[in-house]
C-alpha cells in the first residue's frame, strides 16, 4: 500500500471526485505505459506527483497553469469516450457521430471546470492504494483507495479501469458508493428525455464557455 498527499475538499461530507484523480493519475501516461498491474501503476506515479507539485507550489492557485497540468498529466489517463458512452446509455446508440464527439468534448470540459478549478482549496490528506481486486475480467481492473480524514473514518474510493491501446485508463470513480458515471447518467437522462440531446450539449457548451471566460481561460 502506498501513502501520499492528496488535495481533498470536504463540503458537508461530500468529497470532490477529481481530487483523488489528481493525486493518483498525474504523469501516469508517461510512467505506466504497458504496466500489467494498475495498483502498481498508481503507486509508481506517486513520487512523480509529489515532485511535480512541490517543484511548482504555485501551480494550484493559477487556473491556466492548473489546466495545462491537467492536459499534460491527468486527462490522458481518463477514458472520456467510454465514460460518455456509459453516461448517455441508450441515447449514445441513437446519437450521431457529431453528437457523440460534441458530448465527449463538453463532458471533458465540464469535469475540468467543476473539479480542477477548486484544487487550491484542498488540504493534504494521506491516501492508501490497495491491491487491485482479483477476479476481474481480462483487460479490466478495480483498485480501491482510502483517503484519511482528521478526526473521522477514511473515505473509501474505487477506481474502475480498463486497458485502452495497451494502457490502463480510468472510466469511472466511485466515492463512498457514489459513481461519477451513474450520477451524471441520471441527471443527464432526465434532461435529454425532456429537451433532447442537442439541448443538453448546447447547455454544456454555454456553461463551459461562461466559466472559461470568468476564469480568463482562452477559448477552445
Amino acid at each position: 500500500m502506498t501513502h501520499f498527499s492528496c488535495k481533498l475538499l470536504n463540503q458537508g461530507g461530500q468529497f470532490i471526485l477529481y481530487c483523488i484523480v489528481c493525486g493518483m493519475l498525474m504523469n501516469a501516461h508517461a510512467v505506466a505505459e504497458g504496466s500489467t498491474d494498475p495498483a502498481e501503476m498508481l503507486s509508481e506515479i506517486t513520487d512523480r506527483v509529489l515532485l511535480e507539485i512541490r517543484s511548482n507550489p504555485g501551480i494550484l492557485s493559477d487556473e491556466q497553469r492548473t489546466r495545462e497540468l491537467a492536459e499534460r498529466l491527468i486527462l490522458p489517463n481518463i477514458d472520456f469516450h467510454t465514460a460518455s458512452r456509459w453516461i448517455l446509455g441508450k441515447y449514445w446508440h441513437t446519437a450521431s457521430q457529431e453528437q457523440r464527439n460534441a458530448f465527449v468534448s463538453e463532458f471533458r470540459e465540464l469535469l475540468i471546470n467543476t473539479y480542477l478549478r477548486s484544487l487550491d482549496k484542498y488540504h493534504d490528506n494521506a491516501v492508501r492504494i490497495l491491491p487491485a481486486r482479483p477476479g476481474q475480467p481480462d483487460g479490466r481492473a478495480v483498485v480501491d483507495v482510502e483517503v484519511e480524514q482528521v478526526g473521522g473514518p477514511p473515505v473509501k474510493a474505487m477506481f474502475r479501469l480498463h486497458r485502452n491501446a495497451g494502457n490502463w485508463q480510468v472510466y469511472d470513480i466511485v466515492i463512498e458508493g457514489v459513481s461519477l458515471v451513474v450520477t451524471h447518467r441520471s441527471g443527464f437522462a432526465t434532461e435529454i428525455r425532456d429537451k433532447g440531446l442537442d439541448s443538453l450539449i448546447a447547455r454544456l457548451v454555454s456553461q463551459n464557455a461562461s466559466k472559461a471566460a470568468d476564469a480568463g481561460v482562452p477559448a477552445r
